[in-house]
């Protein structure tokens, strides 16, 4: 197991491989099976390092004899799975389990796809998080995997731009002169 520590004696941050952590029963602290060693200050002991805050979170799950998914059964969630309610699909009018914009799970996927389509990145739910410099190859995979035809969303329009009908601009004249 590694754990990021800060030795107390150079400030140096840095991460150790430990080996396998236990938590003995008549101590608070943790007992390691490798020791601790310090790449400018050599071997040290508990008390001449501070766990950083990932080595806490590091520790904290090293010594858990649980994970988060025993504690908490999916099946009795009535929140798991897709959607949130029930209802008629607002894209294919099938009654089934809806998300938050009223779409089935096939609906929902085939907006997302349009949306990488038309280079709307900002709505994606695939594209959350993916850089910047990804983007073109995610919505390339999708035009290969789908096709380049939007799926379910209408597509936009251009702005065609009309020309303007004249107005004939009435003045008044007034027996002012200026």
């Amino acid at each position: 197991m590694v754990i990021n520590f800060k030795c107390r004696e150079c400030g140096r941050i840095f991460d150790c491989d430990v080996g396998t952590v236990t938590m003995p029963e008549d101590s608070h602290r943790p007992s390691f099976e490798k020791q601790i060693i310090c790449p400018k200050c050599g071997q040290r002991s508990m008390d001449d390092v501070f766990l950083t805050e990932l080595g806490q979170s590091q520790l904290t799950q090293a010594t858990l004899c649980f994970e988060a998914e025993d504690i908490f059964d999916s099946e009795d969630d009535e929140l798991s799975g897709f959607g949130f309610y029930e209802g008629e699909c607002q894209g294919c009018d099938i009654f089934t389990r809806l998300n938050d914009l009223g779409l089935c799970e096939e609906c929902a996927g085939k907006v997302d796809r349009d949306l990488i389509r038309q280079r709307d990145w900002g709505y994606s739910a695939l594209a959350f998080g993916c850089p910047e410099s990804k983007r073109e190859e995610l919505r390339n995979e999708i035009i290969a995997r789908y096709g380049e035809k939007l799926e379910l969303m209408a597509p936009k329009k251009d702005a065609q731009k009309r020309p303007k009908k004249k107005r004939k601009s009435k003045r008044k004249k007034s027996g002012r002169k200026r």
